[in-house]
């Protein structure tokens, strides 16, 4: 068991040390991650709710993050990455309500007759 944990923990690692053109690839999916799932939320429930959920989807995912890159014998504090990971999704909940507001639902208008 703890041998399938460390090659997750590593697997985490390396992927959230890998960067492009100097920006974390971590960053990159929070950013796009957060966005995707506060617009497509807003289709179907109300932009308060779905702002609820996508808050509560990041820290539960940072939350698992902080004990799958940590060893199993013990858990370290989190670091920096934690912030930016925070920060870079927080960024894109604000662009996903952003694109929400601006492209409305369809189904919510009212038809005339």
């Amino acid at each position: 068991m703890l041998d399938v944990l460390r090659a997750v923990r590593n697997f985490l690692n390396r992927f959230s040390e890998m960067s492009v053109l100097g920006v974390h690839i971590d960053w990159v999916f929070h950013l796009t991650g957060a966005a995707v799932i506060m617009f497509a939320l807003t289709r179907v429930l109300s932009r308060t709710w779905a702002l609820r959920l996508t808050i509560a989807v990041l820290v539960l995912k940072e939350l698992v993050d902080v004990f799958a890159k940590s060893r199993a014998e013990y858990i370290r504090p989190p670091g920096l990455d934690l912030a930016f990971d925070l920060t870079s999704g927080l960024a894109g909940i604000g662009l996903g309500y952003l694109a929400a507001r601006r492209f409305p639902r369809w189904l919510s208008r009212r038809r005339s007759a």
